[in-house]
């Protein structure tokens, strides 16, 4: 039975791979390069994204190769422009190689700052835990003084009492007075009799 206009096509046997960016950046890739006067159909625009996606495949195989031959399996922005050229796309060939410089500053730059970032943390750390030691001496100096002055305050309290009980009390007076008075009235009571 021969496939009508409804009918699905049959699909292949092969393994291969379909791949089609997202429709809202083909359009903006396509509005950013075309003319503000020209419209771009639905139509062409899926047509373009499966161009897109056709030789992004086309250029993936292409520098796979490339990659095989040099013994990896990861493919670098090398194998990528060495494909370029394969694919007689020379002409991208500089545009692509200063992206790719630009790209490595960029990156590079990121790297270089988080290290700066790591760097000025570990030494605002440093500086904190300086502070901290700092700090902490200073306090084991302050509870040193005032376990001194305690200790001082101790003697200090012990020597008044040692003298309070060494010293006569009131009452002691008391005592001394009454005992006096007793034999002062025993010897006058002596010497009237």
């Amino acid at each position: 039975m021969p496939p009508t206009a409804s009918s699905k096509p049959p699909e292949s046997s092969s393994t291969s791979v379909e791949f089609e960016p997202p429709l809202a950046s083909i359009r903006r890739i396509l509005k950013m390069n075309l003319p503000d006067t020209t419209n771009v159909g639905k139509d062409a625009s899926a047509v373009f994204a499966r161009a897109c996606g056709i030789f992004v495949i086309y250029l993936t195989t292409c520098a796979n190769d490339y990659a095989r031959e040099n013994k990896r399996q990861t493919i670098t922005a090398n194998d990528i422009l060495a494909a370029i050229k394969e694919l007689e796309f020379d002409e991208f060939t500089p545009q692509l190689e200063a992206f790719l410089a630009h790209y490595r500053a960029e990156e590079q730059s990121k790297k270089d700052a988080k290290a700066k970032n790591k760097a000025a943390m570990q030494q605002s750390a440093q500086q904190a835990e300086e502070s901290l030691d700092t700090k902490e001496a200073a306090s084991d100096e302050a509870a040193k003084e005032d376990d001194k002055d305690e200790d001082a305050e101790d003697e200090i309290t012990q020597d008044n009492e040692m003298a309070d009980s060494a010293a006569p009390t009131e009452k002691d007076y008391d005592a001394d007075n009454q005992q006096e008075k007793f034999s002062d009235e025993g010897d006058a009571t002596m010497t009237n009799e």
